[in-house]
């Protein structure tokens, strides 16, 4: 299913067709990274968000993370330029993966704090970012459950007029490589760092 247009509010909708029921055509919709950029990068400021969010997703999978996909929302996702007023500061993102193999969830937050932590991934990445471990399932079910919970809830809707909306799910192991040379300048400063 392809990444649905805006509805007249200006956001995805939360579901296609008339059916809420119907599980495949419910936020959040699947896309592939490069459906993302092409149907949001449509203003230069825009294409610098996805720039980070793309050496975010290359330092995610540096770390070993294990399969895992992104919840992408936030005004990025909407035609924020039009109904706003100005446009996305950011690009709001949950990440659901399991931690590397043999890698316990502490040492995985020192590690790699700059990658779980929003204050650090806005300023290195552009992304107000989160990390629920997909490992927690199998240690505490009822928390991934209370996670993907709040994240759900969170995601769903705008902050301030309490809109239902849509949101993107984009496989963390996607299509970037396809499109990488489209982000990568020779002169980025974190990118090896990754």
């Amino acid at each position: 299913m392809p990444i649905p247009p805006f509805n007249a509010s200006g956001v995805l909708p939360p579901f296609v067709g008339e059916n809420p029921t119907h599980a495949a055509q419910m936020a959040p919709f699947p896309a592939a990274f490069s459906e993302l950029i092409y149907r949001f990068g449509t203003t230069p400021h825009r294409w610098e968000l996805l720039r980070g969010l793309h050496y975010y997703r290359t330092a995610l999978r540096a770390s070993g993370l294990q399969g895992g996909f992104q919840w992408i929302d936030g005004s990025f996702l909407e035609d924020a330029e039009r109904n706003r007023g100005r446009p996305p500061a950011d690009i709001d993102v949950v990440t659901f993966a399991a931690l590397p193999p043999g890698m316990h969830p502490r040492a995985f937050r020192e590690r790699y704090a700059d990658l779980i932590y929003s204050r650090l991934t806005k300023s290195r990445f552009q992304c107000d970012a989160y990390f629920v471990d997909l490992g927690t399932g199998s240690r505490r079910p009822e928390l991934l459950v209370a996670q993907t919970r709040y994240w759900y809830g969170l995601f769903s809707h705008q902050r301030a007029s309490y809109l239902w909306k849509g949101m993107l799910q984009v496989d963390l192991v996607s299509d970037d490589e396809a499109v990488r040379d489209k982000f990568v300048k020779a002169e980025e400063p974190n990118a090896a760092q990754a």
